[in-house]
């Protein structure tokens, strides 16, 4: 009888619930968001309902213990994808639907715009965010993971043993997915189309030559980020006017990831972008936010939810 024993480590998840000034039930209007808090697309809803004052709660999903997958979340979104937001009776799966939706549907005095109703404001903005959304901030993450050489001085959460982990997880991804699609026949054809899509960004990042390309993509669009803003007059101007719009979040988010994986060094450190470098700045400086992204607490929390699971198999 052989025996051998498998270690590995998972991140465990820890419910992190932003209690908000009033509740939702006594505003009316019942948000809930399902999502992770390390997830960079769930990151972008969270600033903004932040920004339009919305109270919401929050309704974690451990997508590292393959939660997301459960029957009970296929129900809500067969993608198996957070964040979700539910109003009422209304599911609304996607960042950018999300974001679409609560613009569409909580704009007023108490809850500000993230839309210039300026035709020409308007256009610039959705061009800037047709161009920030192009870019996967989860291939640019996965990305470093392959090639740390291009990265410098990744920070919390993305230490070295969780991108070990995270790197190992992704590499059976797509065999994954498939089984859960056979055990799932409700939700098989959209399930085996994300284990193809997740094959094929498997392929992208695994090559330097391709995933390099992808990161010069971010080039292009941070060097038209700083040139916008250079030709602002008002030095405390955002992308696009004074206020903050939905290119904002968007470039706070995407700014905010490329920090922590460690390509600051290469899109605006050291001069490269001084317009860019300011802006990271003042960003971090808003109530949306410091509220939606993980402080230090958190990352201990999370760190103290590393489990080393020993898996024994026997013959």
């Amino acid at each position: 009888m052989g025996r051998f024993l498998l270690c590995y480590i998972v991140l465990s998840s820890t419910t992190f619930l932003n209690i908000m000034a009033s509740s939702s039930s006594e505003n009316g209007n019942g948000l809930l968001l399902y999502l992770h808090n390390y997830s960079f697309y769930a990151q972008k809803v969270m600033i903004a309902l932040f920004e339009k004052k919305l109270p919401f709660k929050q309704s974690a999903v451990d997508i590292t213990s393959g939660e997301n997958y459960k029957p009970w979340f296929l129900e809500i979104n067969p993608r198996g994808e957070v964040p979700v937001l539910k109003d009422g009776v209304k599911i609304i799966p996607d960042s950018g639907r999300i974001i679409d939706y609560l613009e569409d549907n909580f704009s007023n005095g108490d809850h500000p715009r993230l839309i210039p109703q300026d035709p020409v404001q308007k256009q610039k903005m959705n061009n800037f965010r047709e161009m920030i959304d192009r870019i996967n901030g989860n291939i640019v993450t996965i990305g470093t993971f392959y090639h740390p050489d291009l990265a410098q001085n990744q920070k919390y959460p993305f230490i070295a043993p969780v991108r070990k982990v995270m790197k190992a997880d992704f590499e059976k991804n797509g065999e994954k997915l498939r089984k859960i699609a056979e055990e799932n026949p409700k939700y098989k054809d959209v399930l085996i189309q994300k284990a193809e899509a997740s094959e094929k960004t498997r392929e992208l990042v695994a090559n330097k030559e391709s995933f390099i390309k992808y990161l010069d993509q971010v080039d292009e669009t941070l060097s038209a980020v700083e040139s916008e803003l250079t030709s602002h007059s008002d030095p405390e101007s955002w992308l696009i006017s004074k206020e903050f719009t939905i290119a904002d979040v968007g470039l706070t988010m995407l700014l905010e990831r490329l920090n922590l994986v460690g390509l600051a060094h290469r899109y605006w450190e050291a001069g490269v972008r001084p317009q860019v470098t300011d802006y990271f700045k003042r960003v971090q400086l808003r109530e949306s936010y410091k509220n939606t992204i993980p402080g230090m607490m958190f990352h201990i929390k999370a760190l103290v939810g590393f489990k080393v699971k020993k898996v024994l198999h026997c013959n």
